[in-house]
């Protein structure tokens, strides 16, 4: 595969080789925006035990599971 063929895929605009868009002087604004992506990326991600928990579909409860998803796990805690 080609270099910045996953970018492509992903949306990600590439920087150019040659042209104005391509000059050094841009440097700067590519590290920004690649900033930007891992920011963007960063904010896809939970944070904290709970977060986790409710992104992967586990829960708890001392009750029987009234609904869910397959897939989705759940503890019964037994008191």
């Amino acid at each position: 595969m080609a270099v910045g063929d996953d970018a492509t895929t992903a949306g990600y605009p590439l920087v150019p080789d040659s042209g104005e868009e391509g000059r050094v002087r841009w440097g700067s604004r590519e590290i920004n925006r690649t900033r930007d992506f891992i920011a963007q990326v960063k904010a896809l991600l939970p944070v904290g035990k709970e977060a986790y928990r409710q992104a992967s579909g586990i829960t708890s409860g001392t009750t029987d599971p009234q609904r869910g998803n397959d897939g989705d796990v759940y503890f019964k805690i037994i008191t």
